[in-house]
C-alpha cells in the first residue's frame, strides 16, 4: 500500500475525530445554538465530501494492489461499508436534519417520518460508525499491508 494513501486516510481520520468530537462541542457550548448548528453542519458536509473522495482513492489504490497479488480484501469491503456510511449520512439523512429545521418537506422524512432527535441520532450513530471503521482501516493499512 502506498504509504502517501495510508497517511492520506490517517489525516481524514483525524478530520473525523476533531470536527465530530472536538470541534462541534466546542460550537454548541460557546455559540447560540443556531449558528453552532450552522458552522458544525458546513464542517461535517466537508467532512464527509473529503471522505467520500479519499475513501474512494484509498479503495482503488487497494484494489490495484490485489490485483496485483492476486487477493480478496477485507480491507475493501471496509472501506465499501465506510463509504457507504458516509453517502446514507451526507445524501439522506443530511437533508432530513436540514428539512426538520427549516420545517420544509423531505421524501425521506414523509415516508418514514421521526423528530429532530432521533434523525440527529441516526446520524450520530452512522458518523460514529465510520469513525471507527476508518481508525481500524488506518491501522490496517498503515501497517502498509493489505488483506
Amino acid at each position: 500500500m502506498n504509504k502517501s494513501v495510508a497517511a492520506l486516510a490517517g489525516v481524514w481520520l483525524g478530520l473525523q475525530v476533531m470536527a465530530g468530537y472536538i470541534a462541534a462541542p466546542v460550537l454548541f457550548k460557546n455559540l447560540p445554538k443556531l449558528q453552532a448548528g450552522a458552522i458544525a453542519g458546513e464542517l461535517f458536509a466537508v467532512v464527509s465530501y473529503s471522505g467520500l473522495v479519499i475513501w474512494a482513492l484509498v479503495y482503488f489504490a487497494g484494489k490495484r494492489l490485489s490485483a496485483v497479488q492476486n487477493i480478496r480484501s477485507v480491507n475493501s469491503r471496509l472501506i465499501e461499508v465506510l463509504w457507504a456510511g458516509l453517502a446514507v449520512n451526507q445524501f439522506l439523512v443530511t437533508p432530513v436534519i436540514e428539512a426538520l429545521k427549516t420545517q420544509t418537506a423531505n421524501w425521506l422524512l414523509d415516508l418514514t417520518g421521526g423528530s429532530f432527535g432521533v434523525w440527529h441520532g441516526i446520524s450520530s450513530l452512522i458518523y460514529m460508525i465510520c469513525a471507527i471503521l476508518a481508525a481500524v482501516l488506518v491501522w490496517r493499512i498503515s501497517a502498509l499491508e493489505w488483506k
